[in-house]
């Protein structure tokens, strides 16, 4: 039988091609789970006029201290008409809401009379 390489070399082209099988399937496993880990996705919505401090939490961006001025902000206030009436809150500008807004719920439409 024909062979293009000696005994020796053929050991080594083996052995090569299993390090390079093994290293691609290492980076494959890695890359799976880093997307696992590196990026959540919720799953929910919330009502920005019903939910708690700690349903706020849940959202991105939004921490402990943020999450109370909303709910005080809506204590104080009532209840919000629009989202874009959070970025009245202090910390909330047009990034950050942008950011949470596909996590909110739509708010039911607010019909005012005309005076």
């Amino acid at each position: 039988m024909f062979f293009f390489f000696r005994y020796r070399d053929q050991r080594t082209v083996i052995l090569f091609l299993v390090f390079f099988f093994v290293l691609i399937f290492s980076f494959s496993v890695f890359r799976r789970e880093w997307n696992q880990d590196g990026f959540k996705e919720y799953q929910f919505q919330i009502d920005v006029n019903t939910a708690t401090v700690e349903e706020f939490l849940a959202l991105p961006g939004i921490g402990e201290k943020l999450a109370e001025e909303i709910t005080v902000y809506r204590e104080i206030k009532g209840p919000f008409n629009d989202h874009r009436e959070i970025m009245n809150v202090k910390g909330i500008g047009v990034k950050k809401l942008n950011t949470v807004k596909p996590y909110l719920r739509d708010l039911p439409l607010v019909f005012e009379p005309f005076n």
